[in-house]
């Protein structure tokens, strides 16, 4: 919580500090792994591929969830990441990839707190579609409603940090690393379009 806090009150000190630092792989590909769980997340709920009818199905749907994106979050990152150093040449980028890996964990580190109401969201989704009072009802929405809407902010301040931290990570301007940012996603999106896509049949 408190490395979460630097980041929240001096978010560009905490990456001038924290990116020249050695990768600590643990953490990296743990943080990669709670970034595409939540990807997954958004995928299969947009895609309707969530079960919650019965027990079973609820647990076979959590389960594919955690797979499916701990799988898509190491390769996704390990990928975004070297095609950020790649088109970073265009922009005259410091491409020192160890330092956009740490920028893109570090940006994940939110997602600590996300996850869990992520679960507990699905948790009480479950329950309401039980027999359930009124009361019980009326406050397990309310706690859904309330969790939706920290993710969502949780989500913002995410896209911030991203930012901060390529600039930090690749001495880039504004424009510079969000051009970056956009064209190295983009050719990503090609690539998990026609390469990664079809193997996660999501």
């Amino acid at each position: 919580m408190k490395k979460i806090k630097l980041l929240w009150q001096q978010p560009k000190l905490y990456f001038e500090e924290s990116l020249p630092k050695k990768v600590n792989w643990w953490r990296t590909l743990s943080l990669f792994s709670l970034n595409g769980i939540m990807f997954m997340h958004y995928t299969m709920k947009s895609g309707g591929y969530y079960d919650i009818s019965t027990a079973k199905s609820f647990v076979v749907s959590i389960l594919t969830l955690i797979t499916l994106g701990v799988f898509y979050g190491i390769i996704s990152n390990l990928i975004v990441g070297l095609l950020i150093s790649l088109t970073g040449h265009l922009f005259n980028a410091q491409n020192e990839l160890k330092k956009i890996y740490n920028a893109l964990t570090w940006t994940y580190l939110p997602l600590v707190i996300s996850i869990p109401l992520l679960f507990s969201n699905l948790i009480m989704a479950k329950i309401l579609l039980g027999e359930v009072n009124t009361v019980t009802s009326l406050t397990l929405s309310i706690l859904v409603i309330l969790s939706t809407l920290i993710q969502a902010v949780i989500g913002v301040w995410q896209i911030i940090l991203l930012y901060k931290g390529l600039k930090v990570a690749q001495s880039l301007n504004a424009t510079k690393t969000i051009l970056n940012y956009i064209l190295g996603f983009a050719i990503f999106g090609i690539l998990n379009f026609y390469l990664i896509k079809p193997y996660f049949g999501y």
